[in-house]
């Protein structure tokens, strides 16, 4: 092993420790007791399930469903809808189709603080408020995803397409059948992308919905750290172990696939 290979290995684990370390101190603060959360001290034989125990009467698993509901239906959806809009753009010829990609695209320079309060109106005078369509629908629709499937699609083989159209299939038989299932590269990474998005976020489910019962991860664990002048920090820690399960089980999951794809991506 070379110099420079030697400190690339050092570099590299040191990079490894610095992000594993917090995930480390989270993991056994979660069961500490009250008094021994800032202590640096690992003594495992003080470990207690108390802040677990504490968690489940705060309702944190309900939270924990609605997040998933929530981030699988728009990772899904918006998949769906996200893909079909970049092979429209990418592959049939339309009046103003340059236009409206170019307008979607704008639509990334404008933040989401500017059209909250206009995009809370017409969620609420639709009646979509405190309910899982208010949740769901406004997070649907991104000009990022469609932008990138646009992008896999003109790198398409066209070859693939015209065999399938030789053989009697229709554009949305050759979309859903051919092009879709070939997808996988550019899929992959767009629904960790989203499902991690949508289950971080806070901003949108704290306005549109006022219901405990609808409460969201991150919208739970906020009323947990501000619940009183006394902030349970072991029951916070408990809670957003808890709440990062499910994250850590969609990544893991898909790992092997996102590397494929990555690799697949980079052949032409």
């Amino acid at each position: 092993m070379t110099k420079n290979k030697r400190l690339l290995t050092i570099f590299t684990i040191a990079c490894g420790i610095l992000i594993v370390l917090p995930i480390f101190f989270l993991v056994i603060s979660s069961f500490k007791a009250p008094e021994d959360v800032f202590k640096p001290n690992l003594n495992i034989t003080k470990l207690t399930m108390e802040n677990f125990e504490a968690v489940l009467e705060k309702n944190i698993l309900r939270a924990i469903w609605n997040s998933l509901i929530v981030s699988t239906t728009v990772t899904v959806i918006a998949l769906l809808f996200h893909s079909m809009s970049g092979y429209a753009l990418s592959r049939l010829n339309f009046p103003g189709k340059n236009l409206v990609f170019g307008w979607m695209i704008s639509t990334l320079m404008v933040p989401f603080t500017v059209i909250m309060i206009p995009l809370y109106m017409v969620t609420k005078n639709l009646g979509m408020a405190n309910s899982y369509l208010g949740l769901i629908v406004p997070m649907i629709f991104n000009a990022y995803g469609i932008f990138l499937f646009r992008q896999f699609y003109k790198d398409f083989p066209k070859e693939l397409e015209e065999a399938a159209y030789m053989e009697g299939l229709s554009i949305a038989g050759t979309f859903f059948r051919i092009v879709l299932p070939l997808s996988k590269p550019m899929m992959i990474p767009l629904t960790i992308g989203f499902f991690t998005a949508n289950w971080n976020n806070y901003l949108w489910p704290l306005i549109i919905n006022q219901k405990e019962e609808l409460w969201v991860v991150q919208v739970a664990l906020a009323n947990i750290v501000g619940g009183g002048y006394e902030t349970p920090w072991s029951v916070v820690l408990a809670a957003a172990l808890l709440c990062a399960v499910p994250t850590f089980i969609v990544f893991f999951s898909m790992q092997k696939y996102l590397v494929e794809g990555i690799k697949t991506s980079g052949i032409k």
